[in-house]
C-alpha cells in the first residue's frame, strides 16, 4: 500500500488545551470533536465540536460541558443519520462514567446521557459501526490491572457486553474490514507501551489472533485497509521520551509496521480520527502541542526527571487535520 501524507494544517488553536479527537461526516459538513481544557489534566475539560462544509473554514457547532466532571476524549460516529459523540467524564477520584451526546441535523446537539451497560468507572473510549449495530470497547481497572471488553448497541446509548479482550490493556481502537472482521489495537502501558493487535470474527465472541506488536505506542488510532492496518500514535525516542510525534505507520499483514511518515507535532500529541472522503483519500485528525512547546530545555532536566509527563501536561495544544492519499 502506497500511503502519503499530502497536506497538514492546524485547524483551531484559542490557547487552551485542545486534544483527543474525533472525526465524523453528516450532510455534506465534517465535524471533528475534541476535550478544550485550561492543560492536559485539569478537571475542567468541556467536550468541543466545530464543523466546516469544505474542511478550511471551522466553526464551533457545540460545547458540553458538566458542573461536577471532566468530559474527555470526544469519540465520533456516524450512525443511523445522526452523528453521536462518546466522551468519559473524570472526576477527582478518577473516571466516573461513560456519557455521549447526538445530533441528527448536525446544528442541535442533545444533552449528554449516560450510557446504559457499561458499568461505573469503565470508560467506552472507542465506538465503530458494523452493519446495524455499533461496537466498541470499554476499559477498567480491577485490583490495578487494566482489563478491556468488547460491547454492542443498537442505539448509542443502551450497551451490552459481548466479550473480554484476551490480552491486558486500555485504550482500544477498533475497526471493521469487508468481510466484517473485527481489528483492534490494543495499547498497554502496564507493559511497556507495547500494543497489541487482535482480530475477531462475526458474532465476535471469540478471538481469532492476537499478535504483540514490535513497537512502542500510546493514543492509538486503526484504520483496516485491503491487505493491512494503518496505525496513528503517538511515538518517542529512548532513553526517556524525548522527541515526542505523532507517527502514522503502515502495517502490511505478515510484515512489521512500517513508518510512512512523522506527521508535524511534538510534545504532547496524538489520539487521531480517520475518515474517508473519497476512493483512496481521507482526513486524519489530531492534535499536538509543538507550536507551544516540544522538548524540555536542558536546564529543566532535573523536573523531567521527576516527572517525565512535564513536558506534555503543561502546555496548550492545537487541532491539526492532515490530508491522505493511498493506493
Amino acid at each position: 500500500m502506497d500511503i502519503r501524507v499530502t497536506r497538514a494544517r492546524r485547524i483551531f488553536s484559542d490557547g487552551r488545551h485542545n486534544a483527543f479527537t474525533g472525526i465524523a461526516a453528516l450532510g455534506g459538513r465534517t465535524f471533528i470533536g475534541f476535550r478544550s481544557g485550561t492543560t492536559h489534566m485539569t478537571l475542567d475539560g468541556a467536550v468541543k465540536v466545530i464543523a466546516s462544509a469544505d474542511m478550511e473554514k471551522w466553526e464551533v457547532v457545540a460545547e458540553k460541558r458538566h458542573p461536577e466532571f471532566d468530559l474527555r476524549d470526544a469519540k465520533m460516529v456516524m450512525f443511523k443519520n445522526a452523528v453521536m459523540v462518546f466522551f468519559g467524564a473524570r472526576g477527582k477520584a478518577g473516571l466516573q462514567q461513560s456519557m455521549m451526546c447526538q445530533s441528527t441535523d448536525g446544528v442541535s446537539f442533545g444533552d449528554p446521557v449516560v450510557l446504559k451497560g457499561v458499568p461505573a468507572k469503565h470508560w467506552l473510549w472507542c465506538a465503530c459501526p458494523c452493519g446495524d449495530a455499533l461496537y466498541g470497547t470499554a476499559y477498567g481497572t480491577d485490583k490495578g490491572e487494566y482489563g478491556v471488553a468488547l460491547y454492542r448497541s443498537g442505539d448509542g446509548q443502551a450497551w451490552e457486553k459481548v466479550v473480554d479482550f484476551p490480552v491486558t490493556g486500555n485504550e482500544t481502537f477498533i475497526d471493521f474490514d469487508r468481510a466484517g472482521v473485527l481489528w483492534a489495537l490494543v495499547r498497554d502501558d502496564h507493559r511497556g507501551c507495547i500494543p497489541t493487535l487482535c482480530t475477531a470474527e462475526p458474532p465476535y465472541t471469540k478471538f481469532r489472533s492476537v499478535t504483540r506488536l514490535p513497537m512502542r505506542l500510546q493514543g492509538p488510532m486503526l484504520k483496516r485497509l485491503d491487505g493491512g492496518c494503518v496505525i496513528a500514535c503517538r511515538q518517542w525516542d529512548l532513553p526517556g521520551r524525548r522527541n515526542l510525534r505523532t507517527d502514522l505507520v503502515w502495517l502490511e499483514d505478515g510484515n512489521d509496521p512500517r513508518l510512512v511518515r512523522s506527521l508535524p507535532s511534538g510534545g504532547d500529541t496524538s489520539y487521531a480520527g480517520w475518515l474517508d472522503v473519497a476512493q483512496g483519500r481521507a482526513v486524519l485528525s489530531y492534535y499536538s502541542a509543538h507550536s507551544h512547546k516540544m522538548d524540555e530545555p536542558h536546564a529543566n532536566d532535573a523536573a523531567f526527571a521527576k516527572d517525565g509527563a512535564h513536558a506534555e501536561h503543561s502546555t496548550p495544544a492545537d487541532i491539526f487535520l492532515a490530508d491522505i492519499s493511498y493506493a
